[in-house]
């Protein structure tokens, strides 16, 4: 659907003396009816990137590729037509006061020149849609950050794009409004089939709407794949240091390391021995007693350190670090039995 091939975006500097990479040579390939995520700290070429998108950002080099057709080799009128098919929400909602919710709604359609019977048959479903019905008449000023934000996705929606392309859409809104901004966001991308690519710096956002996500930093992508995937292990520090208090649950407080390795260094009686393991639950592996089955069967000890079950796109995903102490071949079976259950076995040897 989306093929961004080595997007470079430079410009000069403040000094005239160099160039700044806003992005560099950035390749994106994003599937149709994805909800794809692009995330990076302020400043990291993310909204840059997806301006590309729609070509409001032209590339200094590379190109855009919608749905096979390359928009940067498009005459203006042609690139005209093409961004009808790429709606576009705001982080601050850009509507136009004088507008209420119907005039802002219809506006894309009567600059096209739609007749007005036509455009109210158009926009009064869209207003349904968004669950504004009962304020078609209402200005922004008389609505809540959260209504405008869906009258900017229903102004969006008006001309039946293809793919919608969401700017920090709901980072001016609060927790709650959050919540019923990405069901509404889901609800559009399985009803319409719509292809959305969502530019945030939250990661909880990306945790509970993307199916996939791109990591930026300073204009490059350093990391990439399935929202799940990159949780559950984020290679890159930059991914590790947004996911924060996600991650808390997988890294062992500074306190209790030197208690840890005393623990792992000292052994045990009939050639037992202490090692610290990481365990990664996905799915229906996250309540079933994977772990004391198979400390039953080989007995074996553990002792629980640190746990956390969270849910990614409708997916329980738990992490569980522990000590478990067994003879060595008794350990490796366990592990084996514990992997073939479909939960992911890592030892961890670090803080030794």
């Amino acid at each position: 659907m989306i093929e961004l091939k080595h997007i470079t975006q430079e410009y000069d500097t403040a000094d005239g003396k160099g160039k700044f990479f806003a992005c560099k040579d950035v390749n994106v390939h994003v599937k149709p009816g994805d909800i794809f995520g692009i995330i990076g700290r302020s400043g990291a070429g993310k909204s840059t990137l997806v301006r590309c998108i729609n070509l409001l950002n032209r590339p200094t080099s590379g190109s855009v590729i919608v749905d096979g057709k390359d928009l940067t080799k498009m005459s203006e009128s042609e690139l005209r037509e093409e961004r009808r098919s790429i709606g576009m929400i705001f982080q601050h909602f850009n509507l136009l006061s004088s507008r209420t919710v119907y005039g802002n709604v219809a506006l894309p359609l009567e600059l096209a020149g739609m007749p007005k019977d036509k455009i109210r048959e158009k926009v009064m479903p869209l207003i349904e849609l968004v669950g504004l019905s009962e304020h078609v008449n209402k200005y922004p000023s008389q609505l809540s950050g959260g209504q405008k934000q869906r009258v900017g996705i229903a102004r969006a929606l008006s001309s039946d794009p293809k793919i919608l392309l969401s700017d920090e859409a709901t980072s001016a809104l609060d927790p709650e409004t959050t919540q019923a901004t990405l069901q509404l966001l889901k609800k559009i991308n399985k009803e319409l089939g719509l292809t959305i690519v969502m530019i945030t710096h939250e990661m909880d956002v990306v945790k509970q709407i993307c199916n996939r996500v791109v990591v930026m930093n300073k204009g490059v992508v350093v990391e990439e794949g399935a929202v799940l995937e990159v949780f559950r292990d984020p290679k890159n520090e930059v991914t590790q240091a947004m996911l924060g208090t996600a991650l808390a649950a997988r890294t062992i407080p500074a306190s209790m390391v030197e208690r840890v390795k005393k623990v792992l260094n000292t052994p045990g009686e009939n050639g037992r021995k202490n090692h610290l393991i990481r365990l990664t639950f996905v799915g229906s592996s996250t309540t079933e007693p994977v772990l004391s089955r198979a400390c039953s069967k080989f007995d074996l000890d553990f002792n629980i350190l640190l746990g956390q079950v969270d849910e990614i796109q409708s997916e329980s995903y738990g992490t569980l670090t522990i000590v478990m102490e067994g003879t060595t071949e008794n350990f490796r079976q366990a592990l084996n039995y514990i992997a073939e259950r479909g939960v992911r076995v890592e030892e961890l040897t670090n803080v030794i």
